[in-house]
């Protein structure tokens, strides 16, 4: 088994395979937290079931529209140099190399559904990043944020 890290990015508009998806809306993300069997290649399938946060009562599925297989869209990975067998005292990041798969989903609902997906992914340690100005992730990615810490 191999941690990997999760980014969701949320489009207008997916594109088929080896296309590019238009109309960026934001993301959610997260650099660790998941195990899978090995890093999938560009292409292949993630279960969206799989990627839940909260228990099946409560949770909120992604709000896009296809089928419940998600295509890895990229792959990026993140090395540690090694130096004599040691982690150079230079390296003043991350200890463990570690790669986040990339998975983009057409938004196909927003509204109070999506603000309360929003609110349980950061709750669930995932952070968030603004698309346009305004956008639903910003917006409720931030009073997500702000409630957690109060």
């Amino acid at each position: 088994m191999i941690e990997l890290g999760v980014r969701i990015e949320f489009y207008e508009t997916v594109g088929s395979a080896g296309e590019p998806s238009k109309g960026y809306l934001g993301a959610l993300y997260r650099d660790d937290g998941y195990r899978m069997a090995r890093v999938p290649a560009v292409g292949e399938y993630i279960a969206a079931a799989g990627l839940r946060v909260a228990d099946r009562e409560a949770a909120v599925l992604l709000p896009f529209t296809g089928p419940p297989l998600l295509a890895v869209r990229e792959i990026h990975h993140y090395p540690v140099p090694v130096r004599e067998g040691k982690v150079p005292s230079y390296w003043a990041s991350y200890a463990e190399p570690s790669a986040n798969v990339i998975l983009h989903v057409q938004l196909g609902r927003g509204g109070e559904p999506f603000r309360t997906l929003v609110r349980q992914f950061v709750a669930d340690d995932w952070s968030y990043e603004g698309g346009p100005e305004g956008s639903e992730i910003e917006t409720y990615g931030r009073e997500a944020w702000a409630a957690l810490r109060w």
